[in-house]
Parts: C-alpha cells; sequence; structure tokens
C-alpha cells in the first residue's frame, strides 16, 4: 500500500499525509509551532525515510528557532 504525500502549508515541503498530528502541517512544523509530537528523522537521499520531509523551513520557522 502506497503512502499518500501532501504538501506542508507552512514550509512546502512534501511529507506522509499519516505521520503528522496536524492536517496540513509537517510533523516538523506541527512540532515547533504547536507542540506536537514530531517524527524521530533519519535522512536517506536528502529525505526523512519515516515521514519524508525533506528538511524544509519556513522564514518564520527559521525565525523561531
Amino acid at each position: 500500500m502506497e503512502k499518500e504525500i501532501v504538501i506542508c502549508d507552512e514550509c512546502g515541503s512534501e511529507y506522509f499525509k499519516d505521520t503528522s498530528t496536524m492536517t496540513f502541517i509537517c510533523p516538523e512544523c506541527s512540532h515547533i509551532l504547536y507542540g506536537y509530537h514530531n517524527c524521530n528523522h533519519i535522512f536517506k537521499n536528502e529525505r526523512c525515510i519515516n515521514c519524508f520531509w525533506d528538511g524544509s523551513r519556513s522564514e518564520y520557522i527559521k525565525s523561531l528557532l
């Protein structure tokens, strides 16, 4: 079964829909913005093998870090 890929409204990265607590925000952004559980990222070929996030960060997220 193929996982559904969606695009994060905050950072613009693709991610696996079922890996985020929020509907339109990837696990990384939802963690930084709202404190939700983050993915345990493991990167291979510039993408997380668990959630498919590519490491993108919006300017707003960058300003928070």
